[in-house]
This record gives C-alpha cells, sequence and structure tokens, in this order.
C-alpha cells in the first residue's frame, strides 16, 4: 500500500497540520486511528492569509511534487484544497473536509480512506 498524504489548509494557530485541539483534527485523527493507517498530514499554508491567497510557495510545491514521484497517494481534504492543487497542476484525490457540518461527509471520508486502506 501507498503512503497516504491527507492535505489542508494552515494549522489553524497550531504546530501541526489537523492538531488534535481543532475540529478536523479530532475527526481526522479518530478516523486514522479506527482505521490504523499512518499518513502523513501536510498543510498547503502557514496562516489564513496564504489560504487566502490561494497561492503555494515554491516550497511548498516542490515537497508535492516529491511525494508524487514517490508514488504517495495525495489526498485534498475538501473541495477548495481540490480545486488549488488542480490549479497547480498536482495529482490529487478529493475526500470531503473532516469538519464538514453534514455528517453525511464525515461518513463519504471515512468511506474513502477506508477503500484506500484495503
Amino acid at each position: 500500500m501507498s503512503k497516504i498524504i491527507l492535505i489542508g489548509g494552515y494549522p489553524k494557530g497550531y504546530d501541526e497540520p489537523f492538531h488534535i485541539k481543532t475540529t478536523s483534527g479530532r475527526i481526522l485523527r479518530k478516523i486514522v486511528d479506527e482505521l490504523k493507517i499512518d499518513p502523513i498530514y501536510f498543510d498547503l499554508w502557514n496562516s489564513r492569509e496564504e489560504e487566502d491567497s490561494r497561492k503555494l510557495s515554491s516550497k511548498t510545491k516542490k515537497k508535492l511534487v516529491e511525494f508524487e514521484q514517490q508514488n504517495f497517494v495525495l489526498i485534498s481534504l475538501g473541495k477548495y484544497i481540490e480545486k488549488v492543487l488542480i490549479e497547480n497542476k498536482i495529482k490529487t484525490q478529493y475526500l470531503p473536509h473532516p469538519a464538514s457540518r453534514d455528517r453525511k461527509y464525515v461518513d463519504i471520508l471515512k468511506s474513502g480512506l477506508r477503500l484506500l486502506v484495503k
């Protein structure tokens, strides 16, 4: 099985992507633990301002290309992330964001991750 990269926006004031103290982090890490997968958590930006710009730094692009070249599976968590990566010609798969307001999207996220680890 390939290594999975779960991609989000910015770390919401914490020192790591999808920090356990955020809603997204709690939901996502619970799913990941339940499915017994060991993904790399990755954010595209460092702040809200950078995210709003929709621009990726050359360092971020380089890292994503390295992941692609190593045959990692890049997962965009949310449509916004997916769109930015498509605009930057980064191959990615889409799954709903873990903090989606509608519970059905969290279920879709869980099902999608489950399929990747089979």
